[in-house]
């Protein structure tokens, strides 16, 4: 086989009729791929095209502009943190639902300790329009609706609520979390802020906040 041949195999294969989804994927793992090598990297597209073995103009059919795919990662980054905090509570052998809140912040910041830079761009875009905005609010749903529906289950069990309703303590939560993550996020050396130091804080304080039915 020639030097020329063996070039022409390392090349990304052309995608067929109808796999052009299979290329916006692969673009934003390459994105994200830049992100979790390079902290604080400026992504461009022609950047995320050249990490995805793609000639730039290809990239313009999927992605209009960086803040577009940005838009489009950011989604994506919060499906992921949906999904490990399901399955994380989906796979708890705890009794009962504060302590399977507590495994699902436990997955929580797992993700958002051991990807920071995916974890800080969830917060990092801000909309620049009303119908952006309401986008990028639907965004967070996946993460939204697993502690929402623990919390639900917490009051089901006879537990009563931190906040006013299911809605802020939902938030209550969220926040608290985040909060503390951003901290550990600003100080990563500082004693405490470590993955098991933020675990530890934001477990011990789902136990205060929300106190078992007697």
């Amino acid at each position: 086989m020639t030097d020329e041949a063996v070039r022409g195999d390392a090349k990304r294969r052309r995608n067929q009729r109808g796999e052009g989804s299979r290329l916006k994927e692969e673009l934003i793992q390459a994105a994200m791929r830049i992100l979790d090598s390079s902290p604080g990297s400026q992504l461009g597209l022609r950047i995320v095209a050249r990490e995805a073995g793609v000639a730039a103009p290809s990239v313009y059919p999927h992605f209009a502009d960086a803040r577009t795919l940005m838009t489009e990662i950011v989604r994506e980054c919060w499906q992921q943190v949906g999904d490990e905090m399901a399955a994380a509570a989906a796979a708890s052998a705890a009794p009962d639902a504060v302590g399977r809140l507590k495994d699902q912040f436990s997955a929580f910041v797992d993700y958002a300790m051991g990807r920071p830079s995916r974890y800080q761009l969830l917060f990092a875009l801000n909309p620049i329009n009303p119908e952006e905005e309401d986008t990028m609010q639907g965004h967070l749903r996946p993460a939204y609706r697993q502690v929402r529906h623990l919390v639900e289950s917490f009051v089901a069990e006879g537990g009563r609520l931190p906040g006013e309703d299911l809605v802020s303590s939902t938030l209550l939560l969220i926040s608290l979390a985040h909060g503390r993550i951003a901290l550990a996020h600003l100080a990563p050396n500082r004693e405490g802020n470590g993955a098991d130091g933020v675990k530890a804080f934001v477990l011990d304080a789902i136990d205060r906040l929300f106190v078992r039915a007697e």
